[in-house]
């Protein structure tokens, strides 16, 4: 690739924008970055994960309301008390304080119950040999293992599941438009907390929010409003990106009904599916990232402030050589980049790829002959999490 031709004009505000798109893919082939009303889009595999690497660019989202006009309120203050925006060592320290909380052993004893959960949501509709996936399975099975994790109550699943659909908005740009709502739903998730929160205290069970709660190193403890921020998070990355992974993976299998096929007789591949899944079809196919300092990548220079835009959605798609790399669960490929690296390398990693892996083995045996059954709906590029809203698909029912 020649650094001599000039880069392309991306318009990422577009309504039909997507990063998997030929638009995208000649961008790509023309400069390793691109133009766009946001800054620059970095399209290439090694750039990404340079920039991603480098210590001189950093998480950008702390200032993603402000840039929308939300400076103060119950809102901006959980925003600004999120772990994914905070840096130093004050990030040092809530990582140390709630990294118990999501280590490998905590979350294999969640594997049994993730199994179950599955098992019962396809259970109510396996039979049909059709339905619309979203509806029937992805807006169910995360937030039932979020319930499972917080050890929230049965009569408080349906209000937290609405609070949390809520939050989503949050990652996306029509802020100022949800921002009553998100009130209501920071508000009332914080109410809930703060009421497990008392009841851990003196009573404390196998869950996080006692974890959370008991976290301590050399005497220090998280306070409330940290502990309320954490479930926050773990709200937003556990159980919406996991939805939207859903989502992806049933689309994908559709498009390659061998490897469902073979998904369900080699069970053992599930966690390699999980990476291919995030590596081709990512739920944050843009990373945003900010420049601390003045520096140069290669030809272009980005001044201290500058936003970039690490568009991993296109950039996962080609091998080393630059080559097309296709779906498929029993190559190896290049380490996808969806989970971030170092000081903001994703905390629910291992949740994540846990009840992917979990929910992938049941579906896969469960729901064979896999195929689309009329048109997907997805969310806008750049609305955050990015899945469908509406995935209709049909199978061959099985006896149980």
């Amino acid at each position: 690739m020649s650094l001599t031709v000039a880069p392309a004009t991306l318009d990422v505000l577009a309504p039909d924008f997507r990063v998997d798109s030929q638009p995208v893919r000649d961008a790509a082939a023309q400069h390793w970055y691109a133009e766009t009303p946001l800054g620059p889009a970095i399209l290439t595999y090694d750039d990404c994960s340079a920039l991603l690497h480098d210590r001189r660019v950093r998480q950008a989202a702390a200032g993603h309301l402000a840039d929308q006009g939300i400076t103060e309120g119950p809102v901006a203050q959980m925003w600004a008390e999120l772990v994914l925006n905070i840096d130093g060592p004050d990030h040092t320290r809530l990582r140390r304080l709630v990294a118990p909380a999501f280590t490998p052993a905590a979350v294999e004893r969640l594997r049994a119950r993730m199994r179950e959960i599955v098992e019962g949501l396809v259970d109510g509709f396996g039979s049909a040999g059709r339905c619309e996936f979203v509806a029937a399975f992805a807006d169910h099975y995360p937030p039932r293992v979020i319930f499972e994790l917080l050890g929230l109550s049965g009569a408080d699943h349906a209000q937290f599941l609405a609070w949390g659909k809520e939050l989503t908005h949050l990652l996306g740009y029509e802020v100022p438009a949800h921002h009553a709502e998100l009130v209501t739903a920071v508000e009332g998730i914080g109410a809930m907390v703060d009421e497990l929160i008392a009841q851990r205290r003196h009573t404390p069970a196998e869950d996080l929010i006692s974890v959370l709660v008991a976290a301590a190193d050399s005497g220090d403890r998280l306070s409330d409003a940290e502990i309320r921020a954490m479930v926050v998070v773990l709200v937003l990355g556990g159980q919406d990106s996991t939805r939207c992974s859903l989502g992806h993976a049933l689309s994908l299998f559709a498009e390659h009904p061998n490897q469902w096929a073979l998904l369900a007789r080699r069970p053992e591949l599930a966690p390699a599916a999980v990476e291919e899944v995030l590596r081709v079809r990512p739920v944050c196919p843009v990373l945003w990232r900010v420049v601390d300092v003045e520096l140069d990548h290669k030809d272009l220079h980005l001044g201290a402030g500058t936003r970039v835009w690490l568009m991993v959605g296109n950039a996962q798609l080609t091998d080393a050589d630059g080559n097309p790399d296709p779906f498929d669960i029993t190559t190896e490929h290049r380490p996808q980049l969806n989970f971030g690296h170092g000081t903001h390398f994703c905390l629910g990693a291992q949740l994540a790829r846990a009840e992917l892996a979990e929910a992938l083995v049941v579906l896969a045996r469960r729901l064979p002959d896999l195929a689309l059954d009329g048109e997907a709906v997805y969310r806008p590029e750049l609305a955050g999490f990015v899945g469908a809203e509406h995935l209709p698909i049909r199978f061959t029912p099985i006896a149980i």
